[in-house]
């Protein structure tokens, strides 16, 4: 048997799907329906609209439904293999949030198709029971449809649903008393229903113009789309559907004063423009062949202030595009992308002012190594988790420190900056946990109204004796290197959250740490009251191991993915042992420091001569020559380097503030390239031992090590 495992046998699905969902819609003289294709990925199986036949009120059906989803008769029809019935009133019981989807009570009938999806029908205006005929007539249209998949698939024909489904009006004169052109428009009607829906959850221009494309090609039957919007004095691409790569880079970037393309004058003139086929202006658009009789609708997207925001350029083959859709269309996408635009500027500023109060490096210190994270909430909040590490000036102390301060709002992280900057004062001036919990206390009691939980943590290196406290926090982990964890029900007090009674006491316990202990504080965006701090840091641990902290604390971010709502705040600590032998040396560059890169290599090549490994000196200049040059090029921020000397290997770490992390580029060179073209990280994974790169607080880290190997004689 051939196979039709092409474009052409999908069209010949798509077909089949169309006339069944016809047939059922005359037969049982239903107002909608739709054939369902099952999904088979994880993380569970869905069933996809893939045909929907509509009448003249562009009413259909929910797109996604899970499987095991009781309250939808889709679902349950395909999981009995028998029809079933279901009612509004039951179903929005249940997903009140789908309302505004199909807004008219309805009443839901489905049948089985094969094993491969389902077939529904919808009446609107009242719950109604069908009739055994009717039950006969979707049962008998649906599994005939069955049995034609069955063959199609025989011969290799996907199966896969579509992104978006294919819509197609209902017949005229199938439709209880629609009329004709009514029910020309309903496809475009649903799609642009559908669109409205879907915008109002995009919170990414680039996300809301990609969902414009893939509706509207489908309902206008269009060959290609682009949708731009203004940034500036130029026209930056927001997402593109089947145009040419040559109309897509004279589009972005394009100028608004000079262009005299049709969107700078669609822009300047603020009003629809059309292009009949074979228009000079618009030849060469399309992506698929060589084609130029293709009709242009290009469009001003105007936001809610009447300000253009954006264009949408449509190409079709068709030149007798719908009027109503492009008015209907630039509404709709010119208000979203006006909403997603102003959204990401607050979320950009929020985030940015949140990681401005939050320390930009942390100390390093001999004795003790740290690594730090910090992730904001999923949407536009700012939040209140915080973290700091203060070294005393007699440099032989550190104090460590976590807390959330009540809200998610500017206020809450305001108070934040001010609690961390009243820490480093209190903690610099030598004062012990229960002491500085009780000033900050008192001080947020008496300035604002919220509350804040904190744990804090002083550690002397020379002794390992750590003394803690907490308010109202979760108390710190603490990891011994046998893995044996510190009981904090052992004499520690949680005392009462900061803010609350501006007289409360906070007690002090001790800890002895041995040299390898791991500490970990957090905040419950990272690890949730309920959950068991040892099985957590275990798990990550097992996945991740011990011995790194930047790969550990890694795992820990990782794992909180199911409380992206809440912000986290984890510094993780890990206890060297006496800093009296150990070796390490800073070096902090500016972003202009012309010779930051040379002053690098001199100073590693110093420091690894002090210690008598200079064997290792030439690959160490080369690697740290290579990071700092990266990270003063790509981050364009200031730069810390740490350099850390051990029995077995150097390591060294460079941090910046950009919070993305680096990438290798793998991609070949072009005579144009830059010298530097950020290829710094395939010499560091060709000459490393080990290497790695995270996001760490308010930036990244880059560390990398190399075995510090006796020289041969």
């Amino acid at each position: 048997m051939g196979s039709l495992e092409t474009p052409m046998g999908v069209d010949v699905r798509d077909r089949l799907l169309a006339t069944a969902a016809q047939d059922v819609v005359h037969a049982l003289r239903a107002s909608a329906a739709t054939v369902y294709l099952v999904r088979p990925e994880p993380p569970k199986l869905m069933l996809i609209a893939t045909a929907v036949v509509v009448s003249s009120l562009g009413v259909g059906p929910i797109e996604h439904i899970p499987v095991d989803d009781p309250v939808y008769a889709t679902a349950a029809a395909y999981r009995s293999g028998d029809t079933t019935t279901a009612y509004s009133i039951d179903f929005l019981g249940e997903h009140p949030e789908e309302a505004i989807s199909i807004p008219f009570p309805f009443t839901a009938f489905s049948a089985p198709v094969g094993g491969v999806g389902v077939m529904t029908a919808f009446w609107i205006n009242g719950p109604r029971e069908p009739t055994a005929e009717e039950r006969r007539q979707l049962a008998e249209v649906s599994g005939r449809l069955g049995r034609e998949l069955e063959q199609l698939a025989a011969q290799r024909v996907p199966m896969t649903p579509p992104a978006v489904p294919r819509v197609h009006a209902a017949e005229s004169g199938l439709a209880e008393g629609q009329g004709a052109a009514a029910i020309d428009n309903a496809p475009l009607v649903y799609h642009l229903h559908r669109l409205a829906v879907q915008l109002n959850h995009v919170s990414d221009g680039r996300e809301a113009a990609a969902l414009a494309c893939a509706r509207v090609m489908s309902a206008v039957d269009a060959d290609a789309m682009a949708v731009t919007q203004v940034k500036g004095d130029r026209l930056v691409i927001a997402a593109a559907e089947g145009c040419s790569h040559l109309f897509l880079r004279e589009l972005e970037g394009q100028l608004l004063i000079s262009a005299s393309t049709p969107e700078a004058r669609a822009v300047a003139h603020r009003r629809q423009l059309t292009y009949a086929p074979g228009a000079a202006l618009t030849r060469g658009r399309v992506g698929t062949g060589d084609r130029d009789d293709y009709a242009w609708v290009v469009l001003p997207l105007l936001g809610g202030s009447g300000v253009v925001v954006g264009t949408c350029s449509i190409g079709s083959e068709q030149p007798g595009i719908s009027k109503t859709a492009p008015f209907a269309l630039a509404t709709l996408l010119g208000q979203a992308l006006e909403r997603t635009a102003a959204d990401g500027a607050r979320h950009a500023l929020a985030q940015q002012l949140q990681r401005t109060l939050l320390p930009r490096v942390l100390p390093q210190c001999a004795g003790i190594r740290s690594t730090s994270r910090y992730v904001p909430t999923g949407g536009i909040d700012l939040g209140g988790d915080w973290y700091d590490l203060v070294t005393l000036p007699d440099q032989h102390s550190v104090t460590a420190l976590v807390g959330d301060v009540q809200g998610h709002d500017i206020q809450a992280a305001v108070v934040m900056g001010q609690l961390r900057a009243a820490v480093r004062a209190y903690a610099t001036e030598g004062h012990h946990p229960g002491t500085i919990l009780g000033r900050i206390n008192r001080f947020l009691w008496e300035s604002s109204h919220l509350m804040c939980t904190c744990a804090c943590m002083q550690i002397d290196l020379d002794t390992g004796v750590a003394q803690l406290a907490t308010a109202g926090h979760q108390p710190p982990i603490i990891r011994d290197p046998a893995g044996c964890y510190w009981n904090s029900n052992s004499g520690l007090d949680i005392g009462v959250p900061l803010g609350v009674d501006p007289d409360s006491s906070y007690m002090v316990t001790e800890a002895i740490l041995e040299p390898g202990t791991l500490l970990a504080l957090h905040t419950d965006g990272v690890i949730s009251q309920e959950e068991t701090q040892s099985d957590i840091m275990e798990a990550a641990i097992k996945s991740s191991g011990a011995d790194e902290l930047e790969t550990l604390a890694d795992e820990l971010i990782r794992r909180r993915s199911n409380r992206m709502t809440d912000d986290a705040a984890l510094l993780l600590l890990q206890f060297e042992g006496p800093p009296a032998h150990a070796r390490i040396r800073q070096l902090e560059i500016t972003q202009n420091d012309l010779r930051g890169a040379h002053r690098a290599r001199s100073a590693v090549h110093g420091w690894l001569y002090e210690w008598e490994m200079g064997h290792v000196a030439e690959k160490m200049e080369l690697l740290v020559s290579e990071m700092v040059t990266n990270a003063l090029i790509h981050a364009a921020t200031d730069v810390h380097v740490c350099v850390r000397g051990y029995s077995d290997c150097v390591r060294v770490e460079v941090r910046d503030s950009d919070v993305h992390p680096a990438r290798q580029d793998t991609s070949p060179l072009q005579d144009d390239d830059p010298a530097e073209s950020g290829r710094g990280l395939l010499i560091v994974d060709a000459l490393a031992d080990r290497w790695g790169n995270s996001p760490s607080g308010r930036g990244k880290t880059v560390w990398f090590e190399v075995a510090a190997e006796p020289s041969c004689p």
